[in-house]
Formats: C-alpha cells, sequence, structure tokens
C-alpha cells in the first residue's frame, strides 16, 4: 500500500430521509452523542419511467448533516439504524471525512471559535471504500437532465437541492464558470465502479451546453447504509 499522510478531525454524517423525519432523527442522534445538526430540503427522484410521465416522480426529502467526532459515527448510525421511530422511514446515510472543524463557542469569553484538527491517524492508505458521492451543480432547470444522463450510465436516483449562487454578473468566473443565482445540485450515490461512466455520461450530455453552466466533481463515502424496511444489517 501506498503511504500517505491522512488526517481527519471528524466525520460528516449525512441522513437523507423523507420529509418531516429530520426531527425524528436528530433525536435519535444526539441521544447517542451528537450536539446538532442543519437540515437541508431536497427532493428524490424516482427511478420508474411512468410515475415520470404522471408527473409523480419527485419525492419530498429532507437531508441531515452532523458533524461528528470519529469515535461517535457508529454509536450514531447504529442508534438511527435501529431505532423505532425511523423502522418504516426509508432513506440512506453516509459520511464523509473532515479535515479540519472551526466551532463558534457563544459562551467561551475570549475564545470566539475553537480549531479541530487531528494528527495523522494513519500511515497507510485505507481500503478503497466502495461507494462515491457524485455531486453535479447546474443551473436550475437542469437537473433532470442530469439525471437522466446518470440513469442511462447505471445510476438508480439522485437527491436535488435547490441553491442559489453567489456571483453578480460582474464578478469574476471561478475555474471559467460564471456562477448564476439560481442553482441546483444533484446528489447521487454510486458504487465506485460505477461512478467514473455516470460522469462521463453526464459530460458528455452538457457538451453543447454554455461554458460555465455547470460543476461536477466526485467524493469518497465511508460508511454507507440504508434505512427502513429493507435497512442493511
Amino acid at each position: 500500500m501506498n503511504t500517505i499522510s491522512s488526517k481527519s478531525a471528524g466525520k460528516l454524517l449525512i441522513t437523507v430521509i423523507e420529509k418531516h423525519k429530520c426531527d425524528d432523527a436528530m433525536a435519535v442522534a444526539r441521544k447517542a452523542g451528537a450536539t446538532g445538526g442543519t437540515v437541508v430540503l431536497g427532493r428524490g427522484t424516482a427511478e420508474s419511467k411512468w410515475l415520470r410521465l404522471l408527473g409523480l416522480d419527485d419525492v419530498e426529502k429532507e437531508l441531515l448533516y452532523c458533524i461528528l467526532p470519529s469515535n461517535l459515527v457508529q454509536p450514531v448510525m447504529q442508534a438511527l439504524r435501529e431505532a423505532p421511530s425511523l423502522a418504516r422511514t426509508r432513506g440512506i446515510m453516509f459520511t464523509l471525512n473532515v479535515l479540519d472543524i472551526f466551532r463558534h463557542h457563544i459562551s467561551a469569553p475570549g475564545a470566539a471559535f475553537s480549531h479541530i484538527q487531528e494528527e495523522p491517524m494513519s500511515e497507510k492508505s485505507p481500503e478503497l471504500p466502495g461507494y462515491e458521492l457524485l455531486s453535479v451543480i447546474v443551473n436550475s432547470g437542469s437537473a433532470d437532465q442530469v439525471m437522466d444522463a446518470a440513469r442511462r450510465a447505471g445510476a438508480t436516483g439522485g437527491t436535488v437541492i435547490h441553491a442559489r449562487g453567489t456571483a453578480r454578473p460582474d464578478d469574476a468566473t471561478f475555474f471559467g464558470i460564471t456562477i448564476v443565482p439560481e442553482k441546483e445540485l444533484v446528489m447521487i450515490l454510486s458504487p465506485r465502479g460505477d461512478s467514473e461512466r455516470i460522469m462521463e455520461s453526464i459530460k458528455a450530455d452538457f457538451k453543447d451546453a454554455e461554458p460555465g453552466s455547470g460543476i461536477a466533481f466526485r467524493m469518497d463515502v465511508e460508511s454507507f447504509e440504508t434505512l427502513g424496511p429493507k435497512k442493511n444489517r
């Protein structure tokens, strides 16, 4: 194995579940040791072409973002997996590595922020994870085109988050991309062996798009589990 300098200050746990269930999930996570989280609204994309033809393909979702110390990841995920209040709630949860954490402490005199940055945890590279998170940021209205291209390459679904850019028309471009206010972020969880093919399909589908109309990137997923009646054990 290749030697690397691997640092981790914690993990980002992302839970994607049905709308109105994030409060239940957060309550479970808190009992397992989590201190808080952030809820983001999104929509799922159904795979059935018949549902899409009927306009019933979009399912409202909520995403719960929790920053956790490494030693709390498994207890929190186990608590979510086994919680009776989430037993009938379908969803997924996965973790991403976090290198630095800055926390704001309102009650701490003389120190507004704390900085967590752990020392190298391992001198050897870990085994390649089984999944990758594909993130595609496109102009509003293009998320369905992204998902169509991804499905042709084997993706089974994704989550769309409505967002906006921060640039003004006269702002400088970033990596050659001019950010416009209305955006959509498409998140696709893919097996590692399929992710490159999916990205190439998306890129090919947008080859005639205006320059600066989107950006796509991949991140390694460290842990992945499903929630609900068919959850992994």
